[in-house]
């Protein structure tokens, strides 16, 4: 009996020498570390639908989780581990823009990773890429009927102010689909901020001016989204943050100009009209070229179109051709340089005769 308590009592103390030992204490901490390190969450991953994937359409994903963590999307076979930024506490953003060698399609699939030490959580991108040529369902809170209607953003303006200094306040006024959740960012500024609905589709939201805002960068994109249920749109702001006077910034920026109808790359026969838009009393130039190749030709050029059209009260133009020479397989390159002011853009349409 004495020889086991002496047993227990030397195991006892000879156990306390290796605990209190500053190797043992080393490894002790590490793997409390490790214990407390938790899987990262990821509360939501969501893309802004496109039109089509065709080359040169730029892809957006946005995810909210954990943060102070490692964000990154894996899109197909396109791209991998692509770096998303945390904009802001727990909001992640990755861009991608298609390029002429990707293969997508509607089955393409998406996934996000969310990485803190050597916990990583993922989650499948779960709505289209393409947005539905259909429609949303979006909730009348008046009748409690849903209707069916598409979701989009009519325009994204804002009242121009004279100076960007802390205490002024930038007034964005957003229009399209009622009943949807609107906000609004300014990159390297703010971001996601909510935009009240003050009557049916019409939204408003304010943005004080802080002392630590930089606005000097003159790529401080203003966009707007609009979601509703898995469907987001977004859009970028029409027009620059100041009033066009004599005080103002009088740097050359970026006009919005949109095809809307033809699509890019799509087929066509007859008399083909192009619909468009920007910002109103916009002046447009339209050159449209075309590139036959016949058997003992290369490269027929011809000039299809040469003009100017200016937009309308609501930023909308329009104008149309007739090819003089129906080729099935003739390419046509249709050149818009659009000019307000100081603003300019240019956008390229490629059509192909059927």
């Amino acid at each position: 009996m004495t020889n086991r308590v002496f047993s227990t009592t030397v195991a006892l103390a000879f156990l306390s020498a290796l605990i209190g030992s500053p190797a043992l204490a080393q490894i002790d901490t590490r793997v409390i570390a490790q214990q407390n390190t938790s899987a990262p969450q990821i509360d939501s991953f969501t893309a802004n639908s496109v039109n089509q994937l065709t080359p040169g359409t730029e892809l957006t994903f946005t995810l909210q989780g954990t943060p102070n963590a490692r964000a990154s999307v894996t899109i197909g076979n396109a791209a991998r581990n692509l770096p998303m930024r945390e904009v802001e506490s727990g909001v992640y953003e990755g861009r991608y823009v298609i390029r002429t060698t990707d293969s997508f399609t509607t089955d393409t699939v998406v996934r996000a990773n969310l990485q803190r030490g050597d916990q990583v959580t993922s989650a499948r991108l779960s709505q289209p890429l393409v947005a539905a040529t259909g429609t949303n369902t979006v909730q009348n809170p008046q009748s409690g009927n849903s209707s069916t209607q598409s979701l989009a953003i009519d325009r994204f303006t804002v009242q121009p102010v004279q100076q960007l200094e802390p205490g002024t306040v930038l007034n964005f006024n957003l229009t399209g689909t009622p009943n949807a959740k609107a906000t609004y960012s300014i990159e390297g500024i703010t971001y996601n901020q909510p935009m009240q609905e003050v009557s049916s589709g019409n939204y408003q939201g304010q943005y004080v001016i802080r002392r630590q805002d930089d606005f000097t960068n003159t790529n401080n994109r203003v966009t707007a989204s609009l979601q509703s249920g898995n469907q987001i749109v977004r859009a970028q702001l029409d027009q620059n943050l100041f009033a066009n006077s004599g005080t103002t910034n009088t740097s050359t920026t970026q006009l919005p100009l949109e095809v809307l109808s033809p699509e890019n790359n799509s087929r066509v026969r007859g008399t083909v009209e192009v619909r468009g838009r920007s910002l109103p009393n916009t002046t447009v130039a339209v050159n449209v070229q075309a590139s036959t190749s016949l058997a003992g030709i290369v490269g027929l050029d011809r000039n299809i179109l040469n003009r100017t059209v200016s937009t309308d009260a609501q930023g909308n133009f329009s104008f149309s051709f007739r090819p003089t020479l129906t080729v099935p397989g003739t390419r046509y390159e249709v050149s818009l340089s659009a000019t307000n002011g100081n603003q300019k853009n240019e956008e390229t349409l490629v059509l192909i005769q059927q």
